[in-house]
């Protein structure tokens, strides 16, 4: 018998599992070599950045001492600030600093031996490129130093301290220097330190030194120029003498957003308690109505220890806005009350404590007093219940509740296409005629849905007034002029009344500036009285009846406060007093 040879084929699994490993090895290798490419080009690309740094540095080190600065630069020189250059094709951009080293061997700033703070030169070197979508950066340092003994003839020092808004350094701030009137011109910007400070020694000793100040998402201080329309500069251009130092102080923070929304005349209402009756009371625990109040259950010697009462729900799902929670009553020594409001809007009878975070302060609760609500959104919060807490550590005595409510608004329509004008405090200086020339103004217009929108804006103390004539700002919330925070998006909105020949609008807060809500204020002369009480932003608004005159007097009222009577209210064309309560 013959011996026979047979020979097998691949199935078609063995292939698809051959190509699929060939695939995976040639995959990696290919992976594999992609990064080593990149490796080599990152190298190549930064060995090129070292090569032109150090032969810079050279040319440099090569220069005469007096020739090491940059053009436009302090110290002035022959070296760009900003040049680019090509090697193995790839794009350079070289950026140059220059710049004196006050040496702390001699001592430093005032307490410098000798007085000159340019000891030797610094020259800061650096190269950034692109390559494959990333950039990167190399820079090289070293130390000028004279041949002879340092000297500052022909220059003095330039001192830039930048602060914020509270008085703390600002670091990283770019301070732009320029000053044309030399044979060159110096054109040079330095950063602060981390103490807030740009030193500018050598200096040429020249008159005009135009200094700005910024730093990104802050505003912007400066020196101004003596003109037709700022006659008298409140930080004119500085000078630097030679062998002095020259030191100027500058204030920048981060920039912020106001909206202003302008309105018509709200539609108010309220719910109100004074416990006549249990009418208004939804539920209650170890407590009494008694004498139009409500006190801890039990009597003299037998208090409880505590007690709750509870409302019923107010309804908010047709309101514009809730204003205002008003807390009255008494607490003697060792008792306490504390309001809370409850989110009913789900079920009355599984009330939810509505949290801080959409009202501050609820988590401890309210005691007797008035509190702005206006945080509550109506979209969210459409049925609200009080709820309080009387306590009591002496059984001869008891807390007592003598009324409680909300304020709120039903409806409050917007305004549209309002024109106003904005103006910060802030001065610049003082023109021809010995007014203020005000660092902003500016005008602006509401939009269809009666706001707009301004942004970077400084920290400022701002007046805002309304243009159209045909208006009076009855209500301003927060109140103009209107503070400016730095670094804040915030809203102003103002109510507006037709316009008449004499209004007065009163803002009552107390020693904290935090405004005084539901407040009594009565204003009166012979044969007129308007009483009125103070909205969420504590204030109120006259403008019926009114006449010319000083002979008005004004009563403020609040609880928890002492009551204030000032004569001699002068009322005549559009008035804003401001009223300060005491507890």
């Amino acid at each position: 018998m013959y011996g026979s040879t047979k020979q097998r084929g691949m199935t078609l699994v063995e292939v698809l599992i051959a190509v699929g490993l060939l695939t995976l090895i040639f995959g990696g290798l290919m992976v594999a070599f992609h990064a080593m490419s990149k490796l080599i080009g990152s190298t190549k690309a930064q060995a090129g950045a070292l090569s032109l740094a150090n032969r810079e540095l050279e040319y440099i080190r090569s220069l005469p001492y007096d020739s090491v600065g940059t053009l436009g630069g302090i110290p002035d020189g022959l070296i760009p600030q900003i040049s680019t250059t090509t090697q193995n094709g790839i794009e350079y951009t070289q950026r140059v600093l220059v710049e004196y080293i006050d040496d702390p061997s001699d001592g430093e700033g005032v307490s410098d031996d000798n007085g000159i703070l340019a000891d030797y030169k610094m020259v800061k070197v650096q190269y950034s490129w692109e390559l494959n979508g990333e950039s990167k950066t190399i820079s090289l340092l070293t130390h000028i130093i004279p041949r002879g003994i340092e000297t500052t003839a022909g220059g003095g020092t330039l001192v830039v301290n930048v602060f914020d808004a509270e008085v703390q350094p600002v670091s990283g701030a770019a301070v732009h220097v320029y000053n044309d009137t030399g044979t060159t011109t110096i054109d040079t910007i330095r950063y602060t330190n981390t103490s807030g400070v740009a030193m500018f020694a050598g200096a040429p000793a020249l008159a005009n030194y135009e200094i700005t100040v910024t730093n990104t998402g802050f505003s912007t201080d400066q020196t101004y120029s003596a003109s037709s329309t700022n006659v008298s500069p409140t930080t004119p251009h500085v000078a630097v003498l030679e062998s002095e130092v020259s030191t100027m102080n500058f204030q920048i923070d981060e920039l912020s957003s106001l909206t202003v929304e302008t309105y018509g005349l709200p539609t108010l209402d309220s719910f109100d308690d004074t416990f006549t009756d249990a009418t208004y009371i939804a539920a209650s625990s170890s407590v009494s109505l008694v004498s139009e109040a409500v006190i801890l259950a039990g009597g003299v010697g037998s208090f409880s220890a505590s007690g709750t009462v509870s409302s019923l729900p107010i309804d908010g799902a047709s309101l514009d806005t809730w204003e205002t929670l008003y807390v009255e009553g008494f607490m003697p020594s060792n008792t306490n009350i504390k309001v809370q409001l409850y989110d009913a809007t789900a079920s009355t009878t599984a009330a939810v404590l509505i949290p801080d975070a959409d009202l501050p302060g609820n988590a401890v609760g309210f005691g007797i007093g008035s509190v702005p609500i206006l945080s509550l959104d109506t979209a969210v919060y459409t049925s609200v219940v009080l709820k309080a807490t009387l306590e009591s550590s002496d059984t001869a005595t008891s807390s007592i509740l003598s009324g409680w409510g909300v304020t709120y608004i039903e409806t409050q329509a917007p305004i549209a296409s309002v024109p106003f004008s904005l103006q910060g405090s802030k001065t610049i200086g003082i023109d021809a005629l010995a007014q203020p020339v005000y660092k902003f103004t500016n005008s602006y217009n509401t939009d269809g849905t009666g706001d707009v929108s301004i942004s970077d804006l400084e920290w400022d103390v701002y007046t805002v007034t309304v243009t159209d004539p045909s208006y009076d700002v009855a209500e301003a919330c927060a109140d103009i002029p209107y503070a400016l925070a730095p670094g804040v998006t915030e809203t102003l909105k103002l109510t507006l009344a037709p316009a008449t020949a004499h209004s007065l609008r009163v803002t009552v807060t107390d020693a904290t500036g935090a405004y005084v809500p539901n407040a009594t204020v009565q204003l009166s002369r012979t044969g007129y009285s308007d009483t009125q009480v103070t909205s969420s932003c504590g204030q109120v608004f006259f403008n019926s009846g009114l006449v010319t005159g000083v002979d008005h007097t004004l009563a403020i009222s609040a609880f928890g406060y002492i009551s204030q009577t000032i004569s001699d209210i002068v009322i005549g064309g559009t008035q804003w007093l401001p009223i300060l309560l005491s507890e």
